[in-house]
């Protein structure tokens, strides 16, 4: 399965001090230079940046897209570069939140996940506590779709 994430799941799942789950969900997942720099090099969040750098090589991989498509909808670097990532490697789902993004992926034919998606999923594989996790976002200030 190929899997690519946006900046927003990646920024949850670290600050929850979950982000291995996605590792034991999907095995690997590609994210895009534009995320990397959004979520680690362009960060200020200590914990954020260690738990993406950790996970890189063990079931995160930074990958460029080739093609530089154009979409409808005027979206971040981020947001392109997982569309275009997915379009090239033909993905089989993308996690972001971002609703002009989704919308986009739609309209191209691509699957989404939201990050609540990916918690739930994992709390049914008994990898987690969804409850506790959305409390430890909530104390982080971060509130999801």
């Amino acid at each position: 399965m190929i899997v690519v994430t946006n900046a927003s799941p990646l920024i949850a799942l670290s600050q929850a001090q979950v982000l291995p789950v996605l590792g034991s969900l999907f095995g690997h997942v590609l994210l895009p230079e534009a995320v990397y720099r959004e979520t680690v090099s362009g960060c200020k969040v200590p914990m954020q940046q260690q738990a993406i750098e950790d996970g890189i090589g063990i079931f995160l991989e930074i990958a460029a897209p080739v093609i530089g498509r154009r979409f409808s909808r005027n979206l971040g670097a981020g947001e392109c570069g997982v569309l275009n990532l997915a379009l090239e490697r033909q993905a089989d789902l993308l996690l972001m939140d971002d609703r002009k993004a989704r919308n986009e992926a739609k309209c191209l034919g691509l699957a989404c996940a939201f990050t609540t998606d990916i918690l739930r999923y994992a709390e049914q594989q008994g990898l987690l506590d969804y409850p506790a996790v959305i409390d430890t976002l909530r104390h982080h200030r971060i509130y999801l779709p």
